[in-house]
């Protein structure tokens, strides 16, 4: 008997990432397809090149030379510049996942390591924002671009047999790492994407959102072209665990403080003094704390907009079944499973039988059940 077949009083939550596009919308959606198909999308005409950058080659010249990093890197060459545990966490983890690989070449790297490897030849060449920044965002957009695949990815569900509608339906609430909404589409239930989403556009580029009230508003500078609207979504690619929590997390933290200084300033004399002389503090985040605090209290309504369901995901009892969700760069998610308490139980689909080991210690709160991921599909034919 499998799981989603179990107890109809519990509720059920399905977590899916890429495997299931893998199975039903093929190679194109591996990870050394995206890295060899965003090579090539830059010699093409429509290549985006007035969003992501002027010269498409320096792109890929840039993909090359953090390649060229990687030997050095698992030779120890980089360690002095991984300055933060979680930097450290990640070198070794990729140390470990690379070194025993007999050949390297510019796509066996999974594209969300490239992430790494710019952040450490970034401490190691000095480069600092606003250019750190800048760069970071065009190599997002490179791969953004190539993933997406002139919306081939969201056509998928197009493949779909007809009964897996049968599967989706018995989960109570649906969950993804994935940006494309093919599953939404085809079931007609609401996914939360925990991830953000080619279709939820990113609140920097919301002209009436509080970050564009205030007097750097980046969207000034921004050009915005509706065409490619994705290349514009809240769609996070990073290399960590943490440092997507970071950055899912930091719109709800940054409303959580500014309501509660905006309180202080106004009840008490101390706190509000300080905040005037941050108005001219020569710390540039510190003028932007004072001016958004500022702006909190001329408008309460006033936030920044929180676009991941990571709430949500944190408070989901009773059964649990994962699928096509790799350990490697979402050990965020992992922890925060282990945590939970409300679990009763949780199946894991494996695709290859090394994740058992990996998923065992993530979630050693637990006993997950193990099920080949073949087995569910050949039902699904």
């Amino acid at each position: 008997m499998t799981f989603y077949l179990r107890g109809c009083n519990r509720l059920k939550t399905l977590l899916f990432g890429n495997g299931i596009n893998i199975q039903f919308g093929g190679t194109d959606n591996l990870s050394k397809s995206i890295i060899l198909r965003a090579i090539k999308n830059t010699k093409e005409a429509d290549f985006p090149a007035h969003i992501i950058v002027d010269a498409p080659s320096l792109i890929v010249s840039l993909l090359g030379h953090l390649f060229l990093q990687v030997r050095e890197i698992l030779n120890g060459g980089y360690d002095s510049y991984a300055y933060t545990t979680d930097l450290k966490v990640c070198l070794d983890d990729f140390k470990w996942r690379y070194s025993a690989k007999k050949s390297l070449n510019v796509a066996t790297i999974g594209f969300e390591d490239y992430y790494l490897l710019y952040d450490l030849m970034c401490y190691k060449y000095k480069i600092k924002n606003p250019d750190k920044y800048h760069i970071r965002e065009a190599l997002k957009c490179f791969f953004l671009y190539s993933i997406f695949n002139k919306d081939r990815v969201n056509q998928i569900y197009k493949n779909y047999p007809a009964k897996l509608n049968d599967f989706f339906n018995v989960f109570d609430e649906l969950y993804t790492t994935n940006y494309d909404n093919n599953v939404e589409v085809f079931s007609g239930k609401k996914v939360n994407y925990l991830h953000g989403a080619f279709h939820i556009k990113a609140d920097v580029y919301n002209p009436d959102s509080m970050r564009n009230k205030m007097s750097d508003s980046p969207i000034k500078d921004c050009i915005v072209d509706d065409r490619y609207y994705y290349l514009y979504s809240n769609a996070l690619t990073t290399y960590s665990g943490y440092s997507k929590m970071f950055s899912i997390k930091q719109h709800g933290d940054a409303n959580s403080a500014m309501e509660k200084m905006a309180k202080a300033y106004q009840e008490n004399e101390m706190i509000k003094d300080a905040v005037n002389a941050w108005e001219k503090d020569a710390n540039e985040i510190v003028q932007k704390m004072a001016e958004g605090i500022k702006l909190k209290l001329s408008d309460s309504s006033l936030e920044f907009k929180e676009t991941y369901p990571i709430k949500e995901f944190a408070a989901i009892s009773d059964e649990l079944c994962i699928i096509g969700l790799s350990p490697n760069n979402d050990t965020h998610i992992f922890n925060m499973i282990n945590d939970n308490g409300l679990l009763k139980s949780i199946i894991y689909y494996f695709y290859d039988s090394d994740e058992i080991a990996v998923v065992s210690q993530l979630l050693n709160n637990h006993r997950p059940e193990f099920i080949n991921v073949t087995e569910l599909w050949s039902q699904y034919r």
